[in-house]
């Protein structure tokens, strides 16, 4: 298990994708990060690769083919999350109290 799922907080986190991005900040440049999509059991329950993981443990040789073409799907239509203005402005004024 990978974890739990931090977008509904009680499904299990199959598999993580890291894709790297960018955005532009309020002063104008470019600001560079990895963002992460979650295949969630719960959130994600009618992906194809949710079914597949969840009904086996580990991948089967006879799958593979299949399980690629899904794979690849997901990568495919994968978007890294858009960085939360409030939370970076929360953590940033925790940082300047000292609290971080």
């Amino acid at each position: 298990m990978i974890g739990v799922c931090p977008r509904c907080r009680r499904g299990e986190v199959l598999a993580v994708l890291r894709l790297p991005h960018t955005w532009t900040n309020a002063s104008g440049g470019r600001v560079r990060g990895i963002g992460e999509v979650l295949l969630c059991a719960h959130c994600d329950a009618d992906d194809p690769l949710t079914r597949y993981f969840t009904a086996h443990e580990r991948v089967r040789p006879e799958d593979a083919a299949r399980l690629a073409t899904d794979l690849l799907r997901w990568i495919e239509q994968a978007r890294p999350p858009k960085p939360d203005e409030n939370a970076l402005r929360a953590e940033a004024e925790a940082w300047y109290r000292g609290e971080l």
